[in-house]
This record gives structure tokens, C-alpha cells and sequence, in this order.
């Protein structure tokens, strides 16, 4: 009788361990089924493949996790511009300029997009100044350009420090020079920290759109666009969006005509 009831005992000691252990291994491959480098370096092997949709999916698993990324944003653009699906590889391409604005390689595949699209917009004509303000304030990402601030900010301090323990004219130029280029970053970086927190864009996702003069259906169209161009929101009025184009054209059209950058 003792020995029947060690034998169960046993028994369900083994099965007991094998559901722990299978448990483990199954939590392990959740756990780097949800890795968000590992699913990225997945995505990139399906791209890689020409499994396009397959990679699509998976870097937009990244996204839904709230990691946002400009190579994720720029590696599934350029997913949607293999499948031929021009506004989203243009809405994707805009979101990673948010974090690798510059970058020749993004830039590039811009271009390449807006060949491929309907529309094509001539900006109104600006001042010089104004054109090269625009420029300047966006070589660096608003990400890298806090960073400089920081570190600029840092070195200036750190010379001040040195200035008034020693008292050097060397530290002294330095300090100026500095100063300087800390308030030059800083003045751009608020610039675009302005122009984020104000401004914002959208891309025509649908493949024409019809733009009218007022929030409403009986609206008189003013002018139509298509897939892939980009346009300014203004403002929002109940499910209508008020947006303008760069030649200067305002209307209205819905709001699930686009998709905000």
C-alpha cells in the first residue's frame, strides 16, 4: 500500500515537473515572441525575403507595442513602397523624418514617392531668409537637437566653472564661442519644438479626394487631391478637416480622408 501510494506520489512529481517545464518554455517564447528587437530583426529577414505584407505586419506590431523608431518608421515605408502602396509609404516616411530628418537615404525614397503620386504641388514662393530658416532649423531631428542643446549647455557651464577657479583668457573665448552656439541651437530647437507642438500635417491616404469650401457634403468642391500628398491641417470642426496645400489652396474634406503624420 506505502509503495502504490509512493508510486503515485512519483508520477505526479514528474508530471507536475514536465507542466513547469513546458511552461517555461512556452513563457520564454512569448517572451521573445514580444521582444520588440527580436520581432524587428524578423521583419527585416521577411523584407529581406520580398515577404513584404509579412513584414509589414510585424513592423507595425512594433509600433502597436508604443516603441516608436525612424528606422522602423522608414524600413516599413519602405515596406508599403515595394507593395506599391504609395500614401502610406509617404505617411511612414514623413513619421520617421521625426527622428532621422537629414538622413540622404530617407530623403531619397521621398523623392522617389512623389514621382509616383498624382499631385504635383508648386509651392508659393518665399523670401530667402525665410527658405533658409526652414533649412537650417531642420538639418537635425528635434531628438538630436536637444541633445546638443544639453551637451553645449554642459561644456558652457563646465568653462564657466574653469574660468572662475583659474581665471584664464583661453576659457574666456571659449565661454563666448559657446555661448554662441548654445544660443543658436537653442533658438532653433525652440523653433521646431514650436513648429511641432503647433503645426501639423497629414498625407491623402484614399485614392482622390474631393476638397470643398465649407465642413458639409453640399460643400462646392474647390479642388481635388490624391494618394500621397501631404497637406497642413489647420483645424478640426466636429469630423472635417480644414487643411491647405503649399500654392496656398484651403478647403475642407473628411477626416478619414487622411492619416495625421
Amino acid at each position: 500500500m506505502i509503495l502504490k501510494k509512493n508510486n503515485v506520489t512519483g508520477m505526479v512529481l514528474k508530471i507536475t515537473m514536465w507542466v513547469v517545464f513546458f511552461l517555461f518554455v512556452l513563457g520564454i517564447e512569448v517572451l521573445l515572441a514580444q521582444n520588440p528587437d527580436n520581432r524587428f530583426i524578423e521583419a527585416n529577414q521577411a523584407y529581406a525575403e520580398g515577404d513584404y505584407q509579412n513584414a509589414i505586419e510585424l513592423y507595425s506590431k512594433i509600433l502597436e507595442q508604443g516603441i516608436e523608431s525612424g528606422e522602423v518608421y522608414f524600413n516599413l515605408g519602405n515596406a508599403y513602397y515595394k507593395t506599391n502602396n504609395m500614401g502610406r509609404a509617404i505617411l511612414y516616411y514623413e513619421k520617421a523624418r521625426k527622428f532621422i530628418e537629414g538622413d540622404p537615404a530617407l530623403e531619397q525614397n521621398l523623392k522617389l514617392t512623389h514621382i509616383k503620386i498624382v499631385d504635383k504641388i508648386e509651392p508659393i514662393p518665399e523670401l530667402f531668409i525665410v527658405e533658409w530658416w526652414s533649412k537650417l532649423t531642420h538639418v537635425f531631428s528635434l531628438e538630436t537637437l536637444l541633445w546638443l542643446s544639453f551637451s553645449i549647455f554642459s561644456i558652457l557651464i563646465t568653462f564657466i566653472i574653469l574660468q572662475i577657479l583659474f581665471t584664464r583668457q583661453f576659457f574666456r573665448r571659449i565661454i563666448w564661442a559657446t555661448t554662441v552656439l548654445f544660443v543658436l541651437i537653442f533658438v532653433i530647437t525652440i523653433s521646431q519644438i514650436y513648429e511641432f507642438e503647433t503645426w501639423q500635417f497629414g498625407v491623402i491616404l484614399e485614392e482622390k479626394v474631393s476638397v470643398v469650401s465649407e465642413p458639409s457634403i453640399s460643400g462646392t468642391e474647390v479642388f481635388i487631391l490624391h494618394e500621397g500628398t501631404k497637406v497642413k491641417v489647420n483645424r478640426i470642426l466636429n469630423d472635417w478637416l480644414e487643411i491647405s496645400i503649399p500654392d496656398g489652396k484651403t478647403g475642407w474634406l473628411r477626416e478619414t480622408s487622411l492619416e495625421v503624420i
